[in-house]
């Protein structure tokens, strides 16, 4: 599915309880989120050969594990990021909620935003 579908699947008040399960702490974001939520589903997106792909990823840090994407699948204009397929490699139970949440989160962080999220990005940018 491309992320695009992803997005226009859930409404913003369905992901955002999602976001703050999977990342505590988050809701002070709401704002910022919300607005990438609502330019992202009103943008057209630019098809791309390139997956966002989710895995069993090792932590660095430790010898942990979890399921994630590479931050390289989202490094890229917000456009073209829409028009990715959304992959999860066998292993990986996300729900299709749970990776828009996720895809959500690290294209608002991640992704190359339009200059009309510049401000809300720098909201993201606060501790």
């Amino acid at each position: 599915m491309k992320l695009i579908q992803l997005f226009q699947a859930y409404p913003f008040d369905e992901l955002m309880p999602i976001i703050v399960d999977m990342f505590p702490g988050t809701g002070k974001y709401r704002k910022p989120l919300e607005q990438a939520y609502n330019t992202l589903v009103e943008m057209t997106p630019v098809i791309s050969k390139k997956n966002i792909r989710y895995k069993l990823m090792k932590d660095t840090q430790s010898d942990t594990s979890y399921i994630g994407a590479e931050d390289a699948n989202f490094d890229s204009p917000w456009e073209v990021c829409l028009g990715k397929e959304v992959v999860k490699e066998k292993g990986v139970d996300l729900s299709d909620i749970e990776l828009a949440a996720n895809c959500l989160v690290n294209i608002s962080f991640i992704g190359k935003h339009p200059k009309s999220f510049e401000e809300a990005y720098k909201a993201l940018q606060k501790k």
